[in-house]
């Protein structure tokens, strides 16, 4: 899952916004340097991703991508989940709590974060505080920017954006009955996760 999942999950089992923000930056020894509650949400986001992993939903979905992106299908698919997340935020949301909380709430934490880990990390936060950029993921074509951004990180050329988003565009009613399949199981394999955390 990327961004907007990981932290609804947060939210919804009550770990912290900004540890399972962490997860994708923080590698791992140096998770014992961290403060209990930022290493219960970096806990909290790795299980999530082994889980969405090796879900039979995502796998199947996966395994329609074209062969010649497959084995990026699973990059595509945490973006756009974040996209239907945010079509359906309310569903998964009790009691009622609007993306604009969440997100106010997160730009606060990460503002307070004071921690060097790597020139990526900080631009992501520099670029997440200047421009508050999550709630546009609202909009499909915030998914495609992206994607090309993730292209850029790679060390040799890749290009599997384009050619993604129009298998998405193609798959729009499966995906999101897929999302919808999935997303309540992987709300309720994180709380039973946390309440292991919290013993």
């Amino acid at each position: 899952m990327n961004y907007i999942a990981h932290l609804h999950l947060a939210k919804h089992t009550h770990t912290s916004l900004v540890g399972n923000f962490l997860g994708d930056f923080i590698k791992g020894s140096a998770l014992s340097d961290l403060s209990v509650d930022l290493q219960h949400g970096v806990r909290l986001h790795r299980q999530i991703d082994v889980y969405t992993d090796s879900h039979p939903v995502v796998l199947a979905l996966k395994s329609h991508f074209p062969k010649s992106i497959r084995r990026y299908a699973g990059i595509v698919l945490d973006v756009y989940f974040d996209h239907l997340l945010m079509l359906h935020w309310q569903t998964f949301s009790k009691p009622a709590l609007s993306t604009q909380e969440v997100f106010t709430e997160f730009y606060l934490d990460l503002a307070q974060l004071d921690m060097t880990i790597n020139p990526h990390f900080t631009r992501v936060k520099e670029g997440l505080l200047a421009h508050q950029w999550l709630a546009d993921y609202q909009q499909p074509s915030t998914c495609l920017r992206a994607l090309h951004s993730i292209e850029r990180r790679f060390s040799r050329k890749i290009e599997f954006a384009e050619q993604a988003m129009i298998h998405v565009a193609e798959n729009r009613p499966q995906l999101r009955q897929s999302f919808l399949h999935f997303y309540p199981d992987l709300l309720r394999h994180s709380e039973q996760f946390v309440s292991k955390l919290s013993r």
